[in-house]
């Protein structure tokens, strides 16, 4: 989806000034919008430059990978940090732009410094799978382009425009003003035929669009019933991107 960091940010930016942050298309104030809070131990242990721990269950009411609970990261210290936390139910893999992937077992999170929180960063996309790997063009993606030269601002979104095979949302640590985006529902089990992907087993890995520009495609129709907090085709800008003047970033799978 490169061409969706060719959004015009000129006519946002009244909207914009006044706001410190903000989700282009919404009326509403910007707010979370996830689901339910992430609490973690205070037990962890390095593992190669990250931390992990475990996270309970317990739900507090804030957003999901609450910034508070996650450790891993400090707070100010001008570096852009991302925080990948699995709260699905089973290990999974994590991957993307400038950082190292790694495993995460059910419960654990672990903190990747992709740049400074002044470099212009632009164009990354995270993503996970659990079990089998479904492939390029097949995964949820967390995308963001970091530090722009307007205010400051950091746009991200979730894309479901080529395919959905994780629960996802994108939490902006510390600015409780800023939209979270959140879809928390697995979308697999009600996959149009025309998407299904499967592994060796039969079992559907991945939602697949068909078409990736056509907003009346089965897989995109089902995508946008089913969550308007992510692109559901790559036109799909009005409800699913969203702006805030911040510094560290949550992905938090299975939200």
């Amino acid at each position: 989806m490169s061409q969706r960091w060719k959004i015009a940010a000129v006519p946002l930016a009244f909207a914009l000034l006044d706001a410190g942050c903000a989700d282009p298309g919404q009326d509403a104030a910007p707010g979370a919008t996830g689901g339910g809070a992430t609490s973690v131990s205070s037990a962890s242990t390095s593992t190669g430059g990250a931390s992990s721990s475990e996270v309970s269950s317990a739900s507090t009411g804030q957003p999901p990978g609450d910034p508070v609970e996650v450790d891993c990261r400090t707070p100010g210290d001008g570096k852009s940090t991302l925080a990948f936390v699995n709260r699905c139910d089973k290990p999974l893999q994590f991957l993307g732009s400038l950082i190292e992937g790694g495993e995460l077992g059910p419960g654990q999170f672990a903190c990747r410094d992709v740049g400074t929180s002044e470099e212009p960063l632009s164009s990354l996309r995270y993503w996970a799978y659990a079990g089998s790997d479904p492939g390029g063009g097949r995964h949820t993606l967390a995308e963001m382009t970091l530090n722009t030269d307007f205010n400051d601002f950091d746009w991200y979104n979730i894309s479901h425009v080529d395919a959905h095979n994780l629960p996802l949302a994108i939490v902006p640590v510390g600015l409780p003003d800023c939209r979270t985006l959140s879809c928390p529902e697995s979308l697999l089990a009600r996959c149009p035929e025309a998407g299904r992907y499967e592994d060796a087993s039969g079992a559907t890995i991945s939602c697949v669009s068909p078409d990736r520009d056509d907003p009346t495609n089965p897989v995109a129709v089902y995508f946008e019933e089913r969550c308007k907090d992510a692109y559901s085709w790559s036109g799909d800008d009005q409800e699913s991107m969203a702006a805030c003047a911040g510094e560290d970033y949550d992905i938090v799978f299975c939200p």
